[in-house]
Protein backbone atom coordinates (compact mmCIF):
# COMPACT_ATOMS: atom_id res chain seq x y z
CA UNK A 1 0.00 0.00 0.00
CA UNK A 2 2.80 2.71 0.55
CA UNK A 3 4.15 1.60 -2.93
CA UNK A 4 0.79 3.15 -4.70
CA UNK A 5 1.24 6.40 -2.43
CA UNK A 6 5.48 7.16 -3.10
CA UNK A 7 4.00 8.58 -6.41
CA UNK A 8 1.96 10.94 -4.94
CA UNK A 9 4.07 12.13 -2.42
CA UNK A 10 6.86 12.66 -4.80
CA UNK A 11 4.31 14.87 -6.97
CA UNK A 12 2.91 16.99 -3.92
CA UNK A 13 6.97 17.33 -2.88
CA UNK A 14 8.02 18.30 -6.24
CA UNK A 15 5.25 20.61 -6.94
CA UNK A 16 5.82 22.66 -3.56
CA UNK A 17 9.23 23.15 -4.69
CA UNK A 18 8.16 24.04 -8.19
CA UNK A 19 5.40 26.35 -6.89
CA UNK A 20 8.06 27.90 -3.93
CA UNK A 21 10.45 28.65 -7.01
CA UNK A 22 8.21 30.02 -9.42
CA UNK A 23 6.46 32.74 -5.87
CA UNK A 24 9.89 33.85 -5.44
CA UNK A 25 10.65 34.29 -8.80
CA UNK A 26 8.21 36.55 -9.38
CA UNK A 27 8.72 38.43 -6.03
CA UNK A 28 12.15 38.53 -5.85
CA UNK A 29 14.40 41.60 -7.02
CA UNK A 30 12.42 44.06 -5.52
CA UNK A 31 13.53 45.84 -1.94
CA UNK A 32 14.54 43.41 0.87
CA UNK A 33 12.53 42.66 3.59
CA UNK A 34 12.81 45.92 5.96
CA UNK A 35 14.82 48.44 4.05
CA UNK A 36 14.24 51.43 5.47
CA UNK A 37 15.56 53.53 2.32
CA UNK A 38 13.39 51.44 -0.55
CA UNK A 39 9.37 50.99 0.63
CA UNK A 40 6.61 49.52 -1.68
CA UNK A 41 3.52 51.53 -1.65
CA UNK A 42 0.13 51.00 -3.22
CA UNK A 43 -1.01 53.52 -5.89
CA UNK A 44 -3.08 55.37 -3.42
CA UNK A 45 0.02 55.65 -0.58
CA UNK A 46 1.56 56.94 -3.14
CA UNK A 47 -0.64 59.32 -4.24
CA UNK A 48 -1.56 60.62 -1.09
CA UNK A 49 2.24 61.23 -0.85
CA UNK A 50 2.81 63.06 -4.32
CA UNK A 51 -0.08 65.40 -2.78
CA UNK A 52 1.37 65.60 0.23
CA UNK A 53 4.93 66.46 -0.45
CA UNK A 54 4.17 67.56 -4.17
CA UNK A 55 5.38 70.93 -3.95
CA UNK A 56 8.80 70.35 -2.31
CA UNK A 57 11.76 70.62 -4.99
CA UNK A 58 13.56 67.42 -2.94
CA UNK A 59 10.66 65.48 -3.90
CA UNK A 60 10.74 63.29 -7.63
CA UNK A 61 8.18 61.23 -9.03
CA UNK A 62 10.26 59.10 -11.87
CA UNK A 63 8.57 57.44 -14.66
CA UNK A 64 11.06 54.67 -15.33
CA UNK A 65 9.03 53.24 -18.64
CA UNK A 66 10.81 54.38 -22.34
CA UNK A 67 9.81 57.44 -23.79
CA UNK A 68 7.07 56.04 -25.73
CA UNK A 69 5.10 55.04 -22.74
CA UNK A 70 5.83 58.06 -20.80
CA UNK A 71 4.33 60.01 -23.86
CA UNK A 72 1.07 57.57 -23.34
CA UNK A 73 0.20 58.89 -20.27
CA UNK A 74 1.78 59.29 -16.61
CA UNK A 75 1.51 60.03 -13.53
CA UNK A 76 1.26 64.37 -13.02
CA UNK A 77 4.76 65.97 -12.35
CA UNK A 78 6.84 62.95 -13.05
CA UNK A 79 10.11 62.98 -14.74
CA UNK A 80 11.12 60.48 -17.39
CA UNK A 81 14.19 58.35 -16.62
CA UNK A 82 14.15 54.96 -18.70
CA UNK A 83 15.09 52.11 -16.56
CA UNK A 84 18.04 50.92 -19.67
CA UNK A 85 19.50 54.43 -18.65
CA UNK A 86 19.06 54.95 -15.46
CA UNK A 87 22.57 54.54 -13.99
CA UNK A 88 23.62 56.79 -16.25
CA UNK A 89 21.44 59.73 -14.20
CA UNK A 90 22.51 58.64 -10.58
CA UNK A 91 25.28 61.57 -10.08
CA UNK A 92 22.23 64.11 -11.28
CA UNK A 93 19.79 63.38 -8.51
CA UNK A 94 20.19 63.81 -4.90
CA UNK A 95 20.54 61.38 -2.46
CA UNK A 96 19.12 63.04 -0.05
CA UNK A 97 15.97 63.66 -2.03
CA UNK A 98 12.61 61.44 -1.70
CA UNK A 99 11.91 59.59 -4.83
CA UNK A 100 8.64 57.44 -5.83
CA UNK A 101 9.39 55.38 -8.63
CA UNK A 102 7.08 53.76 -10.96
CA UNK A 103 7.43 51.66 -14.61
CA UNK A 104 4.52 49.88 -16.15
CA UNK A 105 3.99 46.62 -13.51
CA UNK A 106 7.08 47.03 -11.36
CA UNK A 107 9.71 45.36 -12.63
CA UNK A 108 12.04 48.04 -14.65
CA UNK A 109 11.05 50.26 -11.05
CA UNK A 110 12.48 47.51 -8.68
CA UNK A 111 15.65 47.50 -10.25
CA UNK A 112 15.76 50.89 -10.73
CA UNK A 113 15.44 51.27 -7.12
CA UNK A 114 18.02 48.66 -5.96
CA UNK A 115 20.20 50.54 -7.84
CA UNK A 116 19.53 53.69 -6.10
CA UNK A 117 19.69 51.54 -2.81
CA UNK A 118 23.44 50.85 -3.27
CA UNK A 119 24.12 54.44 -4.42
CA UNK A 120 22.81 55.36 -1.17
CA UNK A 121 19.57 56.75 -1.65
CA UNK A 122 17.89 57.20 1.97
CA UNK A 123 14.16 57.67 0.84
CA UNK A 124 12.30 55.87 -2.08
CA UNK A 125 8.61 54.64 -3.04
CA UNK A 126 8.38 52.33 -5.18
CA UNK A 127 4.36 52.21 -6.58
CA UNK A 128 3.48 48.44 -6.14
CA UNK A 129 1.88 47.06 -9.59
CA UNK A 130 3.43 50.08 -11.60
CA UNK A 131 1.33 52.46 -14.06
CA UNK A 132 -1.11 49.57 -14.28
CA UNK A 133 -1.89 49.68 -10.65
CA UNK A 134 -2.29 53.59 -11.03
CA UNK A 135 -4.37 53.60 -13.65
CA UNK A 136 -6.50 50.65 -12.11
CA UNK A 137 -6.93 52.82 -9.37
CA UNK A 138 -8.81 55.75 -11.01
CA UNK A 139 -5.86 57.78 -10.55
CA UNK A 140 -5.15 60.73 -12.68
CA UNK A 141 -3.20 60.27 -15.87
CA UNK A 142 -1.58 63.01 -17.98
CA UNK A 143 -0.44 62.98 -21.26
CA UNK A 144 1.64 65.60 -22.75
Amino acid sequence: MTDLHLPLVFLLVAGSIIAAVLIGGCLGGGPEPGDPNIRVVSPAEASALIEERGDDPSFVVIDARRPDEFAGGHIPGAINIDSADFSEHLDSLDPDGTYVVYCLRGGRSAGVCELMREAGFREVYDIEGGMSAWKAAGLPVAVD
